[in-house]
């Protein structure tokens, strides 16, 4: 939608039940209504002709901001209480969504296939390889994610004008991320997905969310009645068992069931690659680890639900992309394997280690941390995770205004209780994560895999309030240099 549509026809673009919850707060001598040029959620981006929406939140609320606003040209707030009578109000009992709602309209719903992703692990390479797929099939798709931005879902006036501008360039295909956080805040509300995926659920966020049932149902509501689209879900995990008898009562919904551990058990998995079976047809996938086998299947089954054939969708996973920071392998021709993952909970640590034991026959040598300022609850679980390794260097990840050293005490409190039974783990605890890498690594032998997890493709580090850069994968490179290796690229 072009800027500058009055505010009457903003709302008739908006679906019927929201437009009348918004008109009824609207005398009628306020419409037609200002001109609409933007719309925002950010006082800092307010320019003229801008409709301001004002958002609660735990930390600050967009209502103290709506002076500011005005200030700075806004000719309209959204708001859920009286504040201000310089401009119009859009007075709603559930800001969040109304402004999902309106930000679609203003940018005209673009008629691209949205493919929604979301659950704990697995997000980012399901998008990228459904991005893949649809572009080597002869599609036109994008991305949008932790790899497109500084957020895994932005914010709704910004998801939706991404949409519109990958709908301008020609994209007919958008798969994107979908957080718990976007879910249960309206980021994605007034969009109409045309696959949803949900890939699992594993304790994360629940600083946020504060228990596995309210995070589980922020999740489910990708599956509702107000996104009702066909489902691609993982039904080995436990919650996604749940998810799919759930939607199982609604018989006019399409439920695409994969076994993902099914299909882990059979594969044969190699440090950077996997061979699977998939509706009958083998496939050679140039990625690492079980759970790409999961990830490149949910893609594949999402991308037959858009109308591509089962051939074309073969032919594109044999030539996938390696996905940044997801089971990427280190080669710089050192005898032994490392590799660089994400894995940052601890079920993706659990399959992470799980993955990286079919590569070694000698000793598996994990490199991990907790992040600070987020859910402390999971750190010792995170310990008992890797303590499935045989080596453990526990560092720091973004530390961020915690004690460093006191996170890495919580995530070693949980080892034992990971322990295997009679089993001699080493354990060190190196706080400077350059450094337990480096040492990681000169304590490798030929025949051994060296994991650092929890970073991945992020290429900064945040101690204090102060981020610096530091990416695992170019510490690595140099460590491997300083020991003699430069084999390879």
């Amino acid at each position: 939608m072009s800027p500058g549509v009055s505010l009457e026809e903003l709302l008739t673009r908006t679906r019927a039940d929201w437009a009348d919850r918004v008109r009824a707060g609207l005398a009628d001598d306020q419409l037609p209504g200002p001109s609409i040029a933007s719309i925002t959620q950010d006082s800092r981006s307010v320019g003229p002709g801008a409709l301001f929406c004002a958002l609660g939140g735990s930390a600050v609320d967009g209502h103290d901001f709506v002076d500011a606003a005005v200030a700075g040209g806004a000719v309209a707030v959204l708001v859920e209480r009286h504040v201000t009578d310089e401009v119009v109000e859009l007075i709603v009992d559930d800001a969040r969504t109304a402004t999902g709602q309106i930000a679609a309209a203003f940018h005209g719903h673009p008629e691209v296939s949205l493919v929604a992703v979301t659950g704990t692990n697995g997000k980012t390479s399901i998008v990228t390889l459904v991005e893949h797929i649809v572009n080597q099939c002869g599609g036109s798709a994008a991305s949008m994610g932790t790899l497109t931005g500084s957020l895994t879902t932005v914010a709704a006036p910004d998801f939706h004008a991404a949409l519109r501008r990958h709908f301008d360039a020609g994209r007919t295909v958008v798969a994107a991320e979908v957080s718990s956080h976007a879910l249960d805040q309206g980021r994605i509300s007034g969009s109409t997905p045309a696959v949803s995926i949900f890939t699992n659920l594993t304790q994360d966020h629940l600083d946020y969310h504060k228990d596995m049932e309210s995070y589980f149902e922020a999740k489910a509501q990708l599956f509702s009645d107000e996104f009702s689209a066909p489902a691609v879900i993982d039904v080995s995990d436990t919650w996604g068992a749940v998810l799919a008898e759930r939607l199982a009562e609604s018989a006019s919904r399409t439920v695409v069931a994969v076994d993902g551990a099914g299909l882990v058990a059979d594969a044969q998995l190699q440090t950077s690659s996997s061979t699977f079976t998939w509706r009958t047809h083998t496939i050679s996938l140039p990625l690492g680890g079980g759970f790409s086998v999961i990830n490149a299947v949910l893609a594949a089954e999402a991308s037959l639900l858009l109308g591509f054939g089962v051939d074309e969708i073969v032919a594109a996973l044999a030539n996938a992309p390696q996905i940044p920071g997801r089971f990427e392998h280190i080669d710089h021709g050192q005898p032994f394997a490392v590799i660089v993952d994400y894995s940052h909970t601890p079920a993706s640590i659990d399959a992470a280690i799980a993955s990286a034991r079919e590569l070694t026959d000698t000793t598996l040598r994990i490199v991990f941390g907790a992040a600070g300022d987020r859910d402390p609850l999971k750190r010792p679980l995170m310990g008992a995770a890797a303590a499935k390794a045989d080596v453990l260097f526990v560092t720091s990840d973004n530390p961020r205004t915690e004690d460093p050293e006191k996170i890495i005490d919580e995530v070693i409190g949980g080892i034992e209780s990971g322990r295997a039974e009679g089993s001699d783990i080493v354990v060190h605890r190196i706080s400077d994560r350059a450094q337990a890498i480096e040492e990681a690594l000169s304590g490798a032998v030929p025949g051994d895999v060296v994991l650092i997890a929890g970073k991945g493709h992020e290429d900064y580090q945040i101690i204090g309030t102060t981020k610096t850069d530091f990416d695992d994968r170019v510490v690595a490179r140099a460590a491997l240099t300083a020991l003699g290796w430069e084999g390879a690229a």
